[in-house]
């Protein structure tokens, strides 16, 4: 059995519900984790392939990327936002979440690098209550973030990441990638993974109907999140986008360079 690491957030659900579910013939030991764990799992090889950051993917030069999928945006992706008290270029103090990496570079990229800031950033357990206190501006990701950006009740100012981000470069940004450890060969769940992010698109109704009642969230908002903000493909322009993001991190000192991405091949 191949080890696949994923991770519980709506976005990932319609590339692995086909897996979770047994409606596609596959050979995954199916292990969801938080993030920050799953990465650490992948480095260590507890697993062989994981539904990974990209700022991750561009410490490692062993992995290679699973072709054709992507957790992407372009535009708004509202689920990785910054709720603020007042104009986000005013932030001095900004809770991030501590299980984040990809979305908090992307934070810095936007307040450093586009807007010339050097706001104080805290990492906080985000699930808790009380996230806004003592800061200007919390980023929230994932389901907590999408709850937040349609909350009715929410009297603070909502920055979305990803329209910020595509408005300065003209590019998708790609949050995760699948992305294979050396020396594991898939064989036909190469293309079970592939055949899986398929068939979520085609039943993305079912799916949004089922995570709605599980995370608390309007199943119209959920099928608004899985077909018009999140985008599941990795092509020229995503590649160019994990390029440009990488750029953007060297000059944070957070990541070298590069010029490509390694795709798995067998």
């Amino acid at each position: 059995m191949i080890k696949l690491g994923s991770v519980s957030f709506l976005n990932a659900k319609l590339l692995t519900y086909a897996l979770e579910n047994n409606l596609i013939q596959h050979e995954f030991d199916l292990i969801q984790t938080p993030p920050s764990e799953l990465s650490v799992k992948l480095f260590n090889k507890e697993i062989d392939v994981g539904l990974i950051p990209v700022a991750e993917l561009l410490k490692r030069k062993d992995y290679s990327v699973v072709p054709q999928i992507s957790i992407s945006s372009f535009g708004k992706v509202d689920s990785v936002i910054v709720l603020a008290k007042s104009d986000l270029r005013e932030l001095k103090t900004i809770a991030v979440d501590k299980r984040s990496q990809s979305s908090t570079a992307l934070l810095r990229i936007v307040m450093e690098i586009f807007y010339g800031l050097q706001p104080s950033y805290l990492s906080r357990d985000i699930d808790k209550e009380g996230v806004l206190d003592g800061v200007d501006g919390t980023m929230l990701i994932g389901d907590s973030g999408l709850k937040e950006c349609y909350n009715a009740d929410n009297s603070y100012k909502v920055y979305d990441l990803g329209e910020i981000w595509t408005g300065e470069t003209g590019l998708p940004f790609v949050y995760a990638v699948f992305a294979v450890n050396k020396g594991v060969i898939l064989g036909n769940n190469l293309e079970a993974l592939i055949e899986s992010k398929n068939y979520g698109l085609g039943i993305v109704d079912e799916i949004a109907e089922t995570e709605s009642q599980k995370i608390g969230i309007e199943k119209d908002v959920c099928l608004k999140y899985l077909t018009d903000r999140i985008k599941y493909d990795l092509g020229r322009e995503e590649i160019k986008g994990i390029i440009k993001y990488s750029e953007l991190l060297s000059d944070l000192n957070e990541a070298k360079r590069i010029s490509d991405i390694n795709i798995y091949s067998e």
